[in-house]
């Protein structure tokens, strides 16, 4: 005589037992229904101006409060989302808390590449739109120098071009930037033996439907915990406001163009050819050791976008450096109650220590 049938759910644990009444499972669900039926907060709310477009990309100026003469602090966000993740929600924008503490600050918002940025190149998206945007808000805020701060690949993009032209650039901060990308973790791993060719569309763009998917590869349970997550945040609407927000820009994938995705993935992914020094730009090879401004490098230590290695061995580039590594992610070091509580002050600080404010005007 056979015994009972087998307990299909104890094969996962003991997180599949109730749970205030109900099972896991039946939280995923209630989870993945709250996801799909709740409206998505409003982003990017901080007053702001464009001051300057070129292509897709719209230069933001958000002005900075009280009279101090502050020189302009550019921001460089990645390519792959949406650049209000520096503005994400009030009280929890570094463009707001910039401003309020005094600084002008000018964000780099790369817009939505179409078929016709198809051919822009990493030289293209340096010299022509990343330098003549840093240009444009030295004009406009009547100072020979900003200070620049990249984010993620952004933070990767902006040292690229101090090294080449930092004649404009007075002191450079990156957050969560990868340098050396043989210590890049899983998104090497996922990428390293990639034929991007293969993942360009008819277009001439890598489409969000390739990108999508393979972030999520990076994180194959992501998914179920977001559900739990949004289930347990349903219950506080504050909590699931803060939740749907991230939500909002994490769904907000764009196409990158298809020169600059292959260029970028095969010469730093594959060949990580800014530790080695073989990274061309027109002929000019990208030495970030020749940079001798001042340099604070941020890493995070749960990142798995951005390892903490990857991002602090550009320190055996640049020895100078000041390395800082936060307690805390990925995205919470600029969305989370991380920002208002460490990362903003810090970065105010480090601006103000490297770039004091001139004299003020008679």
């Amino acid at each position: 005589m056979s015994g009972p049938a087998p307990d299909p759910l104890k094969a996962f644990g003991q997180s599949w037992l109730p749970i205030d009444g109900l099972s896991q499972i039946e939280r995923v669900r209630r989870g993945v229904h709250i996801h799909s039926t709740t409206a998505r907060p409003p982003v990017g709310q901080t007053p702001f101006q464009v001051v300057h477009q070129q292509d897709k990309l719209q230069l933001k100026f958000y002005p900075a409060q009280g009279e101090e003469r502050r020189p302009p602090v550019v921001l460089v966000p990645s390519m792959i989302n949406r650049a209000y993740i520096l503005d994400l929600e009030p009280g929890r924008s570094l463009v707001q808390a910039l401003s309020e503490l005094g600084h002008p600050v000018y964000l780099v918002d790369w817009g939505i590449p179409q078929a016709e940025d198809a051919q822009e190149d990493v030289a293209y998206v340096l010299l022509e739109l990343l330098q003549r945007s840093i240009d444009r808000a030295c004009r406009h805020a009547g100072h020979p120098k900003a200070l620049l701060m990249g984010y993620c690949m952004g933070g990767t993009l902006a040292a690229m071009l101090t090294a080449l032209r930092p004649q404009r650039i007075a002191g450079l901060c990156v957050l969560n930037a990868p340098f050396d990308f043989e210590k890049a973790g899983r998104f090497r791993e996922l990428v390293a033996h990639l034929d991007v060719q293969r993942s360009i569309s008819s277009d001439g763009l890598v489409p969000v439907e390739v990108m999508k998917p393979a972030f999520k590869l990076l994180d194959p349970m992501g998914n179920w915990s977001k559900f739990l997550a949004i289930e347990e945040a349903s219950h506080d609407p504050e909590r699931l406001r803060r939740v749907m927000i991230r939500e909002r820009w994490l769904e907000d994938n764009v196409p990158l163009p298809g020169a600059f995705a292959q260029e970028f993935i095969e010469q730093a992914y594959q060949n990580n050819g800014l530790m080695r020094g073989t990274w061309q730009i027109r002929g000019e090879s990208i030495d970030l050791s020749s940079i001798e401004l001042p340099v604070l490098v941020c890493s995070s230590e749960r990142d798995f976008i951005a390892p903490a290695p990857s991002v602090e061995a550009i320190e055996s580039l640049i020895p100078h450096a000041r390395i800082e590594r936060l307690k805390t992610g990925h995205i919470g070091v600029v969305v989370g109650g991380f920002g208002p509580k460490v990362f903003y002050p810090l970065l105010d600080q480090w601006f103000r220590e490297t770039c004091p404010s001139p004299e003020p005007r008679p």
